[in-house]
């Protein structure tokens, strides 16, 4: 399958996130990278079934088309090129410069700098970014056959029930959310059950979500919803609407499903509010965005580049978290960030900051692109107040972040982030903890740090180190562009890390202890550069619901395709409880309930001899109803049972898939890097053809949905669109 990416690592996320995250290009050696201004550009992949093909040209996202067919094509990842600011519309005739290092999935911080930074003559160069698209396709407007062939999906793609590789099938249907009730440091929550508990049913899983208290057990203000200002002949639904989405994942399990119903998907995106259908407003962003929107006190926060140019003194490349109205829109404020002088090593040109931010109160914890931990007063500086010991902020009018301390993990703890640091904080009581993305150099030979820290706790109030962790030493394959959970498990709190090593580790939250371990690897898979192997590495967020986590493999989306493993594990256990031993022969102690993943090599499952069951992801899940929720890069959106693992259906969007999905009244939402949102009913049932519901937005999704108050908030590459969908 030949497949070809444009830059990112959520990250997300998210991740990712991305949770967010940023790709990196194959190192030298043992296969040499074509230089920066090499004009190979291509990505083949070996597998077969799937191919992506791209056009040779501008490497933007979004602008690649996907095809799928039969045929075989091996070769290697090629680097990946430089990212530039949009233009107002996408020159397909431009190439893409090649950089010399691979990028993580994640933006380019920009920032403000205090008074210790370097001077602006350091700065990273960087183009401004375009100007906004001045046309939009309507959002009714179909695609083209040509760019998503749905109506010919090939009958062979439709899988059949799979025999999943189920160690210890779960007792019962798995819950939208565990009772978890995020408790402080000092004393931990309620008592749960001993083993993966039997899943609760939907509507105690439902007010579950909705008690649940966010991490540090300290409420939330919220914002008033306002009349909407949707046009008379326009919809509304009406049902119980949730709260503030404050974190990545909604609250420390992660798991991306929200509690609103009654929601409206006769929504409609547009450049301008008035042009769409149950749009509040739409905001510019960065020219690149890759962090999630979240939504507390009446604000929302978005982490992106500078390409927005809201604060017209810092010019250039910069990291950035924009403050806007959750109601109506208006820009408040801007966290800014200058560029690190070592360069795309570790904070590649226009990512921006790819952390997506956790709110508690009155304050926001991010991770910059300048590997700094950062809490910063919600409000600005609206108050005339300079809060906090860190009082060097260059930026102290109005429009610019209150910063309230300060931890730059490279000057302080010798982190080495691998392209970027993109890690999305979680909180516990009065402890914070994050992935420091400490990796590899740039020639993806050697690990600079490897007695730094990988994982961190800190002292929430003051940004003092309370525990950290440089596990996984020197084994750590790439970059760490992963972000904690936490979940409860026997009445006390563990801390769930994904390393760079594709292992999992669950810390006590106090202590920093391991407490148990997992190898999210097959022992006999291989790490190769540039993607060529086996093994992986983990960019998705751990999910923890009913004393067990669900947790699957990945690399960079410019390594391209390859296959992936996904894993449902007992948190009950310790030690290695991984599903084999190192020498290969079975653990014993093992908490693998299911796996899912591989090869089906007879085609007895996919209908295709030699197809992969699942693919490398950076998307994290959402599990409901007993169902589980998992993308992969490739396109694919994967229903598996929560139980035993089974499959019992796979979406094609012929398009990369880099966000996660997010349930929401009996609907899977989930972006695209076509710019595509696709709504699928939340069911074992694979959705009719005449029911899947597609929006089209401006440019392409590399974020999930956030559902907040009644609307619903999504960020492509450069806009942020607000929706009532629900009152």
């Amino acid at each position: 399958m030949l497949l070809r990416f444009s830059k990112t690592m959520a990250w997300g996320l998210l991740f990712a996130s991305t949770a967010c995250w940023v790709g990196c290009a194959p190192a030298p050696a043992p296969a040499p990278s074509p230089s920066a201004d090499s004009g190979e550009d291509d990505h083949e992949h070996g597998e077969e079934g799937h191919d992506h093909d791209h056009d040779h040209g501008d490497h933007e996202h979004g602008d690649h088309d996907h095809d799928h067919a039969d045929d075989h094509k091996d070769g290697e990842a090629a680097e990946k090129p430089d990212m530039k600011a949009t233009a107002a519309e996408k020159p397909a005739e431009k190439p893409a410069e090649k950089p010399e290092a691979e990028k993580p999935a994640a933006e380019k911080p920009a920032a403000e700098k205090p008074a210790a930074e370097k001077p602006a003559a350091e700065k990273t160069e960087a183009e401004k970014p375009a100007a906004e698209k001045p046309e939009m396709k309507a959002p009714e407007a179909a695609k083209p056959e040509a760019e998503k062939p749905k109506a010919e999906k090939p009958e062979a793609a439709k899988p059949k029930a799979e025999k999943p590789e189920a160690e210890k099938p779960a007792e019962a249907n798995a819950a939208d959310k565990p009772e978890m009730k995020a408790p402080a440091a000092e004393k931990p929550a309620e008592k749960p059950a001993e083993k993966p508990a039997e899943e609760k049913k939907e509507e105690k899983a439902d007010a579950a979500k909705a008690d649940a208290p966010k991490a540090g057990d300290k409420e939330m203000a919220k914002a008033d919803p306002k009349p909407a200002d949707a046009k008379p002949e326009e919809k509304k639904a009406e049902g119980a609407v949730a709260g503030d989405w404050p974190m990545w994942g909604g609250d420390p399990t992660r798991n991306m499903v929200n509690k609103t119903t009654g929601v409206s998907t006769e929504f409609e995106p547009a450049l301008e509010a008035a042009d769409g259908k149950l749009l509040k407003f739409t905001q510019r962003l960065g020219s690149q965005t890759y962090g999630n929107p979240v939504v507390a006190n009446g604000k929302v926060f978005v982490g992106t580049n500078n390409g927005g140019e809201y604060r017209p003194q810092f010019e250039g490349d910069k990291g950035c978290v924009l403050c806007f109205d959750a109601e109506s829109g208006e820009f408040l404020w801007q966290l800014t960030r200058d560029k690190l002088p070592q360069g795309r090593v570790n904070d590649w040109p226009e990512q921006g900051i790819c952390s997506t931010p956790c709110i508690e109160g009155d304050r926001m914890y991010v991770v910059t692109n300048r590997c700094e931990v950062m809490c910063v007063d919600v409000n600005g500086f609206y108050d005339d107040e300079n809060n906090g010991p860190y009082t060097e902020e260059v930026d102290t009018d109005k429009k610019g972040a209150d910063i309230i301390w300060s931890l730059d993990m490279i000057e302080e703890y010798g982190v080495f982030p691998h392209n970027l640091a993109t890690s999305s904080p979680v909180l516990l009581g009065e402890l914070l903890f994050v992935v420091t993305s400490n990796g590899v150099d740039e020639a993806h030979l050697e690990i600079p740090s490897p007695r730094s820290p990988s994982f961190m706790c800190l002292n929430k109030n003051t940004g003092e180190v309370v525990w950290d962790s440089n596990e996984p030493f020197d084994g750590i394959l790439h970059g760490q562009w992963g972000s904690p959970a936490i979940g409860e498990v026997n009445g006390a709190a563990q801390i769930y890390m994904p390393g760079g090593d594709g292992w999992l580790y669950a810390f006590e939250p106090k202590s920093g202890e391991i407490i148990w371990k997992f190898d999210l690897n097959p022992k006999d898979s291989k790490w190769e550069l540039g993607g060529r192997g086996t093994r992986n590495n983990i960019i998705s967020t751990p999910v923890f619901i009913d004393n067990s986590v669900i947790l699957a493999v990945g690399q960079d989306p410019e390594h391209g395709e390859g296959v992936g493993h996904i894993y449902r594990v007992d948190a009950t256990k310790t030690g290695d409880v991984s599903h084999v031993k190192p020498d290969g022969s079975p653990n014993e102690n093992s908490a693998q309930i299911w796996h899912h993943g591989g090869v089906d090599e007879d085609g007895s499952l996919t209908g295709r001899k030699g197809e992969l069951l699942f693919r490398r992801t950076i998307s994290t899940v959402a599990v409901h109803d007993g169902l589980v929720y998992a993308p992969d890069l490739s396109g694919f959106l994967h229903c598996l049972d929560f139980k035993t693992g089974e499959r019992y259906w796979e979406y094609d969007a012929f398009a990369a898939i880099w966000g996660s999905p997010m349930v929401v009244d009996g609907k899977v939402y989930l972006g695209d890097e076509d710019g595509d949102l696709v709504i699928l009913n939340a069911s074992k049932e694979e959705t009719p053809e005449d029911e899947i519901i597609t929006k089209l937005f401006d440019s392409s999704i590399y974020s999930t949905p956030t559902v907040a108050n009644g609307k619903m908030y999504v960020s492509d590459r450069s806009r942020l669109y607000c929706f009532e969908i629900a009152k």
